[in-house]
């Protein structure tokens, strides 16, 4: 599956009202889109707000997307493009509309993340209109198997000004990140692994397409006995092939519903988990 094909997944399911919760508390699809807004193709930004819209033409949604990392501040950078479609701008500016209404307050979403914490500091790790100049990186993260450890890796990244959001898959151990262009992948190493239970390592492909890890800092110290009793390379958790070819008797249809499995939306959330290599 390519970013446009998956988008366009998203948008068809999310045009069928009772599959919006769904999508939008799914640990994967929202991050996912967040994520398609920086997409150097602007059909591909486009296909993501108008499944954004849908989203959020279901009002318990609102609250949910408003508070997700990076989505409002993403839209104000769509808004102040003028180089992209007056449409694509138009759409996202409404959708900023429904999240937060004129009349009321601008909420901030890396405040809410943090406790009330940037607004103490400021709002200076959110980028404004030098969004677009956003990079991606991933993150093996050794020692993230449940809710306690994701909770920890949040407050790790959320400390590190520059960070624009992030997406987290316990499954997978890994963490995609999207961060301002100056600033270096090792320093969101260094604030993991100084919480001295967690080893991160940036997830980057070799010149022949194989995935190596970078290791940055000094090693945890719960991860150093182990280092020390197999020198084998690490071992990463089972992935989605390369090349994911969706069953069709197994497809769900675009005007159908959800399954209760998530099957199609899993495979979503994995390709996206992948697909983000700096």
């Amino acid at each position: 599956m390519d970013n446009l094909k998956v988008v366009r997944e998203l948008r068809d399911l999310a045009a069928v009202p009772q599959n919006r919760a769904t999508i939008v508390r799914d640990r994967g699809c929202l991050p996912g889109l967040v994520l398609f807004l920086d997409n150097s193709n602007q059909e591909v930004v486009a296909t993501a707000l108008e499944a954004l819209h849908y989203l959020a033409q279901t009002h318990s949604n609102r609250s949910i997307m408003k508070n997700e990392v990076g989505l409002v501040i993403s839209l104000r950078s769509i808004m102040e493009r003028s180089d992209y479609d007056p449409n694509v701008v138009q759409l996202a500016d409404s959708i900023h509309r429904l999240l937060i209404p004129p009349a009321g307050a601008v909420t901030r979403p890396l405040a809410q993340a943090r406790g009330g914490a940037a607004a103490r500091s400021g709002s200076n790790t959110f980028l404004g209109a030098s969004n677009r100049k956003a990079r991606t990186i991933v993150l093996q993260v050794s020692g993230l198997v449940d809710q306690e450890t994701r909770s920890i890796v949040e407050d790790s990244l959320l400390t590190v000004k520059g960070v624009v959001s992030f997406t987290i898959d316990i499954g997978r151990q890994r963490c995609t990140v999207r961060l301002r262009s100056d600033l270096k992948p090792e320093l969101l190493c260094e604030a993991i692994n100084g919480t001295g239970i967690l080893l991160a390592q940036q997830v980057v492909k070799n010149e022949l397409g194989e995935e190596v890890l970078l290791s940055f800092g000094s090693t945890p110290q719960a991860h150093v006995q182990d280092e020390k009793e197999n020198s084998r390379p690490m071992r990463l958790p089972e992935y989605l092939p390369e090349e994911d070819q969706l069953d069709e008797d197994k497809a769900i249809e675009k005007s159908g519903a959800v399954g209760e499995g998530g099957g199609w939306l899993s495979s979503v959330t994995g390709f996206i988990g992948k697909a983000f290599y700096w």
